[in-house]
């Protein structure tokens, strides 16, 4: 029956997709128009994807039939290694916006995200991306308020790894932003020349409420399987940037962070033995960076800088209360002709894990091309290292390579098509005769992801 249920949605959601796109293309649909004189915009877009990925549950490792029968009677169903799905995905987005003057302007959108799977229809979702932002100019002085809130309706179980497979690296990632959850990301800053200089005050807020029940799981020594609970968590910081013009339309900056790092385990009088996480912090962040374009070819924004952190008691044993870190986010263009773009990016930051009681290190290197041969192809190849490097005393160090392709072709303004590949080599670092790490090598998986997508937009 479920299956049966979930073919008529996927039916549904296609033809639906798909008679958007063709009465857009036919122009048969109305769609409103901004007026030339009008404080008002708006936009339609209809995307529709057909994606093929060889591991759903991102587990390569085959769990112990025992292990499977542990988990069954506690209720819980252990995920399937090399699970392969066919996804459709439909994207309509509606933008619009509002610009009386320049002193005050707002850009809204909603894009809902509709995900099937064809043979995991667990992983079934809606995200519903929306975004408001607000902007304007009073003289020279340019401010924005950025906000991002996203609702996932996905499934409220987290999924369950039979032994020996394991979590899958950095707390597998794919399967916690299919899950029920709320997002909410939001960034302030103006900026005020003053002569050669300028001066930035910026805050920002992450906030991340995971709404999936959270179980027990065996003691440790019987290692029986694995049920993933997500822990809420949040950033809050605010401070100043002070840039100085050093010619060439490029600014070198210094700025300053204080703010709070939390972790927070919800109130479930069904399970009492989930306490509250002992690792809220607060840190005091100095940056330093250059940003602007030095050259035509060339496009800086980075920062970068110590990050001096303090914990709050109690922390576990073995865990250092007083840290200084490292913060970075260096984005780097280069245009070396009006076809190629070259991308380089390097992220390092820490923060509270989503999948268990701990710290971690985030850290991304990524290297992208793109080529544009002609009005109507491109393609892009790329290559990112993402690595999840845990704090003693917890043992865990994931490092997911991950080579990508992508081809696209426009028709015109409005219809385009693409075709992109991509393949995760999922590495544990961590050798399993540390304390806990017994399953370590079950964290390593190899996924593929091939998409083919037409998008219409007005």
């Amino acid at each position: 029956m479920r299956a049966a249920a979930n073919n008529i949605r996927l039916f549904s959601a296609v033809t639906t997709g798909c008679r958007l796109l063709v009465l857009l293309a036919l122009g048969l649909l109305p769609v409103p128009v901004s007026a030339a004189n009008s404080n008002l915009t708006w936009g339609i877009e209809v995307a529709l994807k057909e994606t093929y990925d060889d591991n759903v549950y991102i587990q390569d490792v085959a769990p112990l039939p025992a292990n499977v029968a542990a988990a069954a009677a506690a209720g819980l169903t252990v995920v399937q290694p090399k699970q392969s799905s066919f996804i459709t995905t439909v994207i309509p987005r509606l933008t619009g916006g509002y610009k009386p003057g320049g002193a005050f302007n707002v850009l809204a959108g909603y894009a809902p995200e509709i995900a099937m799977y064809t043979s995991t229809e667990e992983e079934d979702y809606i995200a519903h991306r929306v975004f408001l932002n607000f902007s304007g100019k009073i003289k020279d002085a340019s401010w924005e308020l950025l906000n991002t809130p996203t609702f996932v309706e996905g499934s409220t179980i987290g999924p369950t790894f039979g032994r020996p497979g394991d979590c899958p690296a950095i707390g597998g990632i794919p399967l916690r932003d299919r899950r029920k959850q709320f997002v909410l990301r939001d960034i302030f800053r103006t900026t005020v020349p003053v002569n050669q200089w300028f001066v930035r005050p910026v805050a920002s807020y992450y906030y991340h409420d995971f709404l999936t029940s959270q179980r027990l799981n065996p003691a440790a020594t019987s290692g029986e399987y694995f049920y993933e609970n997500y822990i809420d968590r949040s950033d809050v910081n605010g401070g100043m940037d002070v840039g100085y013009n050093v010619g060439r339309s490029t600014f070198a900056v210094l700025g300053y962070r204080y703010g709070q790092q939390n972790q927070y385990v919800g109130p479930n009088p069904a399970n009492t033995a989930f306490t509250d996480s002992p690792y809220d912090s607060s840190y005091n962040r100095v940056l330093l960076g250059v940003e602007g374009t030095p050259w035509s070819w060339l496009k800086l924004a980075a920062l970068g800088g110590p990050d001096f952190r303090n914990w709050e008691e109690p922390t576990p044993a073995g865990f250092d209360r007083d840290r200084l870190v490292y913060w970075a986010d260096v984005l780097v263009s280069v245009l070396p002709d009006k076809n190629d773009t070259i991308t380089l990016l390097y992220r390092n930051f820490e923060q509270p894990a989503f999948s268990s009681q701990s710290m971690y290190r985030d850290i991304t290197y990524g290297a992208t091309w793109k080529h544009k041969f002609n009005d109507h192809w491109a393609a892009s190849a790329g290559f990112q290292l993402y690595i999840g490097n845990w704090l003693p005393p917890v043992y865990r160090d994931d490092w997911i390579y991950t080579p990508s392709a992508g081809l696209t072709y426009t028709y015109n303004q409005h219809l385009s098509a693409e075709l992109n590949w991509s393949y995760d080599d999922a590495v544990n670092q961590t050798p399993t005769t540390d304390p806990g790490a017994t399953y370590a090598n079950g964290r390593e998986y190899t996924r593929n992801l091939v998409s083919v997508a037409v998008k219409w937009t007005f």
